[in-house]
């Protein structure tokens, strides 16, 4: 998940009416799973994989991990996907009908400081948006199917997938045929959130998550010495006139009605303090909800560059280097994913959010191809009233929340492929 915001405000949420208390499980009306000997193992798998966290589309030890436990559940898998590190797992049951689970499985350039047992043999990257987590749930998830296999009334594919974290993993891994052969008719993933407590769950119908695309500003001047700055053209005083012009630009030309954010996030330049340089780079992202939003944004940051550039003698090109759409979840999988969670972990524990919020998830891209719902898990834990958040270097996906995503993600399958 992409750049998060801070926690929710209460206003946030639409609390749902419903029974207090949570119905038996569907999966254990049909046979009697252990379920903590389930959570036991997942918790071990968790700290396993925190502690070998890699970049997007370097999870190589990560990817054998996975292929190594999936092994010993006797669940078949290919491998390769996705760029080379993805995993497909899937578990067939009787009918031709497929659902997916997804997991993604790549880290981030931070240095760890949680101090825990677990913590991060990789210098310089940690688990800390909690893809560990997300990869413990769908293997728990996966050993649950797996024991009730000659009920289910379809298939299961297991997406391990690498390169969320703005790399867009998830669009290469549609690309190499994941949702085909057989189709996926139904595709579900989830988030850990700090915003929430231990085992609640949040959700959207509609659009969920914004559409992020990446910028780099490239200003080309003219270098000189620093006594005589009048004979160069200065990328600096250029770049810092254009971040100002961009701090204002859209909230005085696009109404204020319609979503966006625009972010410069690095600025550099230069490397000797008496050198006026010859160019300076910036970049940043912008965050929209609607696609005309994000093209009328998009012509007036380039439109500015041109001309901000042009008052110091200076050129500017402004590039898009990647994009995430909006996540959106169709109306009827969110209503789905409503009553099987307040089924499963009582309607309380169910929330709905009543505005999207402007991180992204290339989860859109699954979404874009075959219906489905995103939501998060709550992990901050019982008595705190904040928790790190993710991207934080403290951040460390609890245990605690292991259970609700494991019970979760398993009965969303099921219940999905005997759906009507």
């Amino acid at each position: 998940m992409r750049e998060t915001i801070p926690i929710y405000t209460p206003a946030a949420l639409k609390p749902r009416k419903g029974p207090s208390t949570a119905a038996k499980s569907t999966i254990d009306s049909l046979v009697s799973i252990d379920w903590q000997k389930i959570y036991d193992k997942s918790i071990a798998w968790r700290h396993q994989l925190h502690q070998i966290p890699e970049l997007g589309y370097q999870e190589k030890l990560t990817s054998d991990a996975i292929a190594g436990v999936l092994k010993q559940l006797r669940i078949p898998y290919k491998r390769g996907f996705g760029g080379g590190t993805g995993i497909l797992a899937q578990i067939d049951g009787r009918g031709d009908r497929c659902v997916a689970l997804r997991a993604d499985m790549d880290a981030l350039p931070v240095t760890e400081l949680t101090g825990r047992e677990w913590q991060s043999r990789h210098p310089g990257m940690m688990h800390a948006c909690g893809h560990d987590g997300h990869m413990a749930i769908a293997l728990g998830a996966a050993t649950a199917l797996m024991h009730i296999r000659k009920q289910l009334q379809g298939k299961v594919k297991i997406l391990f997938q690498p390169a969320e974290e703005g790399l867009n993993g998830a669009e290469r891994m549609c690309r190499d045929g994941v949702l085909e052969n057989p189709d996926v008719d139904a595709i579900f993933g989830l988030h850990g959130w700090p915003g929430l407590p231990v085992g609640t769950i949040g959700y959207r119908p509609g659009v969920f998550l914004a559409a992020v695309d990446s910028l780099v500003i490239e200003i080309h001047g003219k270098g000189t010495h620093a006594a005589s700055p009048h004979h160069g053209a200065d990328p600096i005083a250029c770049g810092a006139a254009l971040v100002q012009a961009l701090a204002g630009l859209l909230a005085s030309n696009i109404d204020p009605i319609d979503t966006v954010v625009l972010t410069i996030g690095t600025f550099n330049a230069g490397r000797a303090s008496n050198v006026v340089p010859e160019s300076a780079t910036l970049s940043g992202t912008l965050r929209t909800l609607a696609p005309a939003t994000r093209s009328q944004a998009v012509r007036l940051i380039q439109h500015t560059c041109h001309t901000v550039a042009a008052t110091h003698r200076c050129k500017a090109t402004c590039r898009f280097t990647s994009a995430t759409p909006t996540t959106v979840n169709p109306a009827s999988e969110a209503d789905f994913l409503r009553k099987t969670a307040s089924a499963l972990l009582s309607a309380e524990k169910v929330v709905e959010f009543h505005q999207p919020f402007l991180w992204s998830e290339d989860f859109a891209y699954y979404l874009k191809r075959v219906p489905g719902c995103f939501f998060v898990l709550g992990v901050r834990p019982p008595g705190k009233r904040e928790y790190p958040m993710l991207h934080n270097p403290l951040y460390d996906f609890p245990d605690a929340a292991l259970p609700a995503g494991i019970r979760l993600m398993a009965e969303l399958a099921y219940s999905r492929l005997a759906r009507p």
